[in-house]
């Protein structure tokens, strides 16, 4: 999960716990989950963007708003909503980008937290199961589920995927100085190069000098590389000039 507020959820869940979830239009909770904020990775970003045939740079600008996390500095992205509150792309309970709906959306009632060991440096993957949405019917009934076999399911797989080589990013940005996290050139940058890389790489000429990937799992790949060495670079000058 990626800078969720997890106020609403429980405790840590096993990883061989059983659980019961349905969600159905025959539900009068239907669509309420839409109603909450929804934070996109950058994975999210090119599937929503291929999904609706269009680039990154119009999809920020038309469907999301960014923000600064105040606590890191890093930048972070969410879904506009509409004027009832709900996620700008549900309509009549309904979303009309389900195919393409972002990983948060399919991993829920579960919330996937990605922490650092302050020991050992290891990338730790919990789970939690939400608890606190009293508007929630589909909690504890309906099938059984497993997390591997929720989250295989829903097609929650390629999104972490995609997600574990998209955090590398924040955890490099949390190690530098604050003087360089709260730079603003920085912060764009990061922004420019993490969420609009479609824009980013048209601007600055292919940096790799090859053809960029279609495929966007290959897409975050490169994103993580330019940004870390961007990063660097920045960190450095930032440093020097102060």
């Amino acid at each position: 999960m990626w800078e969720e507020n997890l106020g609403d959820f429980g405790q840590e869940i096993e990883p061989d716990r059983i659980f019961c979830f349905e969600c159905h239009a025959g539900l009068s909770c239907f669509g309420k989950c839409c109603r909450t904020e929804i934070t996109l990775t950058p994975y999210d970003v090119a599937r929503l963007r291929r999904h609706l045939t269009t680039d990154t740079d119009t999809f920020l600008s038309r469907f999301c708003t960014t923000r600064l996390d105040a606590r890191t500095g890093f930048p972070f992205v969410i879904l506009k909503r509409n004027e009832d509150g709900a996620c700008i792309f549900s309509v009549n309970a309904g979303c009309q980008a389900y195919e393409s709906r972002p990983g948060c959306c399919r991993n829920y009632p579960l919330a996937r937290v990605v922490e650092g060991d302050e020991k050992t440096g290891e990338r730790l993957i919990r789970y939690r199961l939400q608890q606190g949405a009293d508007y929630c019917e589909g909690l504890d009934r309906g099938p059984s589920w497993t997390i591997t076999g929720y989250c295989r399911a829903n097609g929650a797989e390629p999104y972490e995927r995609a997600d574990d080589l998209f955090l590398d990013i924040p955890f490099a940005f949390y190690g530098l100085p604050s003087s360089v996290r709260y730079n603003k050139d920085v912060q764009q940058m990061i922004r420019e190069v993490v969420f609009n890389f479609d824009r980013f790489f048209d601007t600055h000429g292919r940096l790799p000098r090859r053809r960029l990937p279609d495929n966007d799992d290959e897409m975050i790949a490169l994103v993580r590389t330019v940004a870390l060495g961007l990063m660097e670079r920045a960190a450095v000058t930032v440093l020097s000039d102060a």
